[in-house]
């Protein structure tokens, strides 16, 4: 078997576009977790998460499926989660041999893309304060003490 030297590069503090491309059920020194597995966007840099297999309100397993799905169910199917878009606040942590390392702190919904304004009708009260807005304004006649003399 040949393998390849892996190169970590270790990204800046920040929120990152990803989208979830896996989750797997795994036992950690805490018990049963789950551990995703997050590309990000417009890179090829994984990032690996574990959360405790709880679901609730108020477990990190809860408050990330929410933020990726939009809101709780009542039961969570993992499998829904693989394919859909998030954000990821990143640190950057340090071992206890000084190597540094990126931790995804919480999981964000998606950016929301601004819609397109769509075209509203036109009412009568529209078109005349567009008109006024647009309008040249009227020429000031002086009065007669205000004309100038013509000598």
């Amino acid at each position: 078997m040949k393998l390849q030297k892996r190169v970590y590069e270790l990204l800046d503090v920040g929120t990152y576009g990803a989208t979830v491309q896996s989750v797997e059920q795994a036992t950690g020194q805490y018990g049963d977790q789950a551990k995703m597995t997050f590309g990000l966007d417009d890179s090829d840099a994984v990032l690996t998460a574990w959360a405790s297999a709880k679901y609730g309100p108020n477990t990190k397993l809860g408050r990330w499926a929410s933020a990726i799905l939009g809101g709780m169910a009542d039961e969570l199917d993992t499998d829904m989660l693989i394919g859909k878009p998030c954000r990821l606040v990143v640190t950057v942590k340090a071992k206890d041999d000084g190597t540094q390392y990126n931790k995804v702190d919480e999981v964000l919904p998606p950016k929301r893309r601004p819609k397109p304004e769509e075209a509203k009708p036109a009412r009568a009260g529209d078109v005349q304060s567009q008109a006024a807005k647009t309008k040249e304004p009227e020429p000031v006649i002086p009065t007669p003490e205000e004309a100038p003399l013509p000598f």
